[in-house]
C-alpha cells in the first residue's frame, strides 16, 4: 500500500514537471510562428536554449510517467502497461527530437549572422527545412502516441477505477480534442501556437494537472479487481 501511495505521488509530480516544462517552453518561444523566424534566433540565444532545456525535461518528465505507471497498470492488463510505458517513450524520443532540432536552428540562425552572398540562400533553405520540421514535431509528432499511450491508461482507470471515473472521461474528451488540434495545425487549417490550438489543448492540461493532484494528495483507489 505504501509503494502504491509513493508510485501515484512520484507520478503525479512528473505530470506537474511535465505540463511546467512545457507550457514554459511554449511560452518562450511562442515567437517562433513565422515561417523565417529562425532568423532571429541568433539575438535570442538565451531564450531559445533554455527552451530546448525545458523540452529536455518534458521528454524525461513524459517517459517516466510511462515507467512509474507500469508497475500499477500490469496488475489490471500487463499488455496495456508496456503499451503506456512504449508509448511514452516514443513521445519522449520525439520530444528530444524536436530540441535537438531547435538547437540546430539556432546554430544555422549563428551562421546567417556572419554570412553574406551566395551562401544566404542556402542557409535560409536548410533553415527553412528544420523549422518545418521543428513545427512538425511541436504540431503533431508527438502528440500522437502520448494521445494513444494516456487513452490506454484512461481506459484502465475507467474499468477499474483507480482515479474516479469523472477523471478518466475528462481525459478522454481533453485527449480529443487535442488531436482535433495537432490534426487542423499540421495540415494549415489553422496556424500553430493560434488561439483555437491553445484553446482547443487547454482541457487535457487542466485535466492532467487534477489528475495530478489526485494522485498527490490522494493517490490510487484500492478497490479495483487486485486491490479489493
Amino acid at each position: 500500500m505504501n509503494n502504491l501511495k509513493t508510485n501515484a505521488r512520484i507520478t503525479g509530480a512528473l505530470f506537474v514537471l511535465a505540463t511546467a516544462a512545457g507550457v514554459t517552453a511554449a511560452s518562450l518561444g511562442a515567437w517562433m510562428t513565422e515561417p523565417h523566424s529562425f532568423t532571429l534566433m541568433a539575438g535570442q540565444e538565451t531564450q531559445v536554449l533554455i527552451s530546448a532545456l525545458l523540452i529536455l525535461v518534458m521528454a524525461l518528465s513524459c517517459t517516466g510517467i510511462g515507467i512509474s505507471m507500469y508497475p500499477v497498470l500490469r496488475r489490471y492488463s500487463p499488455g496495456l502497461a508496456v503499451g503506456v510505458a512504449g508509448f511514452r517513450l516514443m513521445e519522449g524520443t520525439l520530444q528530444v527530437g524536436s530540441a535537438v532540432v531547435l538547437v540546430a536552428l539556432l546554430a544555422v540562425s549563428r551562421e546567417l549572422v556572419g554570412t553574406s552572398g551566395p551562401g544566404v540562400p542556402t542557409l535560409v533553405a536548410v533553415g527553412s527545412v528544420l523549422k518545418a520540421t521543428h513545427d512538425w514535431f511541436g504540431n503533431g509528432a508527438f502528440l500522437f502516441p502520448f494521445a494513444i499511450g494516456a487513452s490506454m491508461y484512461y481506459g484502465v482507470f475507467f474499468a477499474v477505477r483507480l482515479v474516479p471515473r469523472w477523471l478518466a472521461v475528462w481525459g478522454f474528451l481533453g485527449l480529443g480534442l487535442m488531436v482535433v488540434a495537432a490534426l487542423l495545425a499540421m495540415f494549415g487549417v489553422i496556424g500553430p501556437m493560434s488561439p483555437v490550438e491553445v484553446g482547443l489543448s487547454v482541457p487535457i492540461a487542466l485535466q492532467e494537472m487534477v489528475l495530478a493532484g489526485w494522485l498527490i494528495v490522494k493517490g490510487y483507489r484500492t478497490e479495483g479487481p487486485e486491490g479489493r
